[in-house]
């Protein structure tokens, strides 16, 4: 003989199996749902890393680029009772230049940062293109630190002599060589790296 007990129970024996199922069901979907809003986290923290770092990087490029015209201006100031100007001359760029150490290290530090998270060539190429012109203007200075053309000079060191002067010097024009350089590497940095700084503005603007 069945009790209505347990004649209830055998009718409804499927509700304990259906119930173990939607509780797995609703694991998975939650894991997913889960994983889905990670990826969006992960995009999302990336798109605003690359947005912070280009921003940097364009910053400090053009700090760079006044470093460098800083250290090639024509105007300076000496002291009046210098014994060789010329000299004091060299002895300040040299100077100025190694005071912007930091400011090409981190502009290295951005630079690999950025193609970590990018990998543009034109970027890279872009700033060692920077770091170029700055080996240049320091090996003409510690070149001609200390030299002095001899009264007969031979054609090729008056040559050398004219070219490290106009590595030394910003005077502008088709004689001046390295600021169209350094021109042209910001332009470069300048329309790449804008559109990934504006992205980001647009999205977090849109965001709020």
């Amino acid at each position: 003989m069945i009790t209505a007990c347990e004649n209830v129970c055998r009718d409804f024996y499927w509700v304990g199996p259906v119930t173990e199922w939607l509780r797995n069901l609703a694991i998975v979907i939650g894991v997913g749902v889960a994983y889905v809003q990670l990826n969006a986290w992960r995009r999302e923290h990336v798109s605003k890393r690359t947005a912070e770092t280009a921003e940097q990087l364009l910053s400090v490029a053009l700090n760079v680029k006044l470093a460098i015209a800083s250290v090639r201006s024509v105007m300076e100031q000496v002291r009046a009772d210098a014994d060789d100007t010329r000299q004091e001359i060299i002895d300040m760029k040299l100077n100025r230049l190694a005071s912007y150490k930091e400011d090409f290290e981190r502009l290295r530090e951005l630079q690999v940062l950025h193609e970590a998270y990018v990998g543009s060539n034109d970027v890279k190429s872009a700033v060692d293109e920077l770091f170029d012109v700055r080996q240049e203007v320091y090996a003409a200075l510690a070149t001609l630190s200390g030299w002095n053309l001899a009264a007969n000079p031979r054609p090729e060191h008056v040559e050398l002599y004219q070219q490290l002067n106009k590595a030394m010097y910003s005077t502008g024009g088709q004689y001046d060589e390295l600021t169209p350089r350094v021109d042209a590497a910001i332009e470069t940095l300048s329309q790449m790296l804008l559109p990934e700084i504006r992205m980001e503005r647009k999205q977090w603007s849109k965001g709020r």
